[in-house]
């Protein structure tokens, strides 16, 4: 069973809100375009230029919405928060070189706090940030968690295979930071309750998923949802999402549920690919 960790206490006594929107985010690149060679639409449609994150980040001011770190987010889980009052949670999946040398700063600019989950095997290759980018995300504002080694869907492994996926990130990045890694984001938001209990085996006591919702869902720490935010999202869009409007999205994401259960997380995936015209000449980090 997760058992979360008690909030560190604080000589300042902040409003813990009673729920949270999680807005996921990929890269952050230079310009209004950048070259990803021969990597896939499947994989840069999630990835937004600095510009369009400086506007992103002026939306979240404006709203006056209070971004959580770590501890907030366990104290409103443990059911701690003020009823009514709402939050929001930046997430970077991945790695990628722009989240950790772009909009890292950003955030630290404004005092934003943020979770940053690193795939370990991708860690100093072309795009993806390296171990020194990574060591100096600074521990009181970012929160670095996990997110595999490989970037393969879970559901689909063997248990053994999870288990090492689930373990060697978590003590790579243990050994890279200096610190505890206790947040896992599962890739791919291939979740399932053989990968939660293999997870809570490894000292993860937080999953965050691809499940869209206002949190606390009804899996609570086992299921911590978030929206994917693309390079498409407008800025209207973004708005009602930090509001809390996810009505359209939940409907959406239920009807693709549908296909995801018949055919499952990798074939789903495969043929995602194909559609997107990616079958062949494509690279992919992140083989399902």
């Amino acid at each position: 069973m997760i058992t979360p960790r008690d909030p560190a206490p604080s000589s300042v006594e902040t409003v813990i809100p009673g729920r949270f929107v999680a807005l996921l985010y990929h890269d952050v690149h230079p310009g209004n375009a950048f070259d990803y060679g021969r990597l896939g639409e499947s994989a840069t449609m999630y990835h937004v230029s600095e510009p369009v994150f400086r506007a992103h980040l002026d939306i979240i001011d404006n709203a006056g919405v209070q971004c959580l770190d770590d501890d907030a987010i366990r104290a409103c889980l443990a059911g701690r928060g003020k009823a009514g009052a709402a939050g929001l949670v930046l997430c970077f999946d991945d790695g990628w070189n722009g989240a950790v040398e772009r909009a890292a700063p950003l955030l630290a600019e404004r005092h934003l706090p943020a979770f940053f989950f690193i795939t370990t095997g991708l860690v100093g290759r072309r795009f993806f940030a390296g171990a020194a980018a990574l060591r100096r995300l600074d521990p009181l504002l970012f929160t670095v968690g996990s997110h595999g080694v490989t970037h393969r869907m879970l559901s689909g492994l063997r248990s053994d295979d999870i288990r090492a996926e689930l373990c060697d990130s978590r003590r790579a990045l243990e050994d890279l930071l200096g610190r505890p890694v206790a947040c896992l984001s599962v890739p791919g938001g291939a979740v399932s309750r053989r990968v939660v209990e293999i997870a809570e085996e490894a000292g993860y006591t937080s999953l965050f998923t691809s499940a869209i919702g206002i949190n606390p869902m009804p899996g609570g720490y086992r299921c911590i949802a978030r929206i994917g935010v693309r390079r498409g999202t407008d800025p209207t869009t973004l708005q009602r999402w930090v509001s809390g409007d996810l009505r359209r999205e939940r409907v959406r994401a239920a009807l693709l549920a549908v296909p995801k259960r018949m055919l499952g997380a990798r074939v789903y995936s495969k043929l995602r690919r194909v559609l997107l015209g990616e079958a062949f000449g494509r690279e992919h980090f992140f083989e399902p």
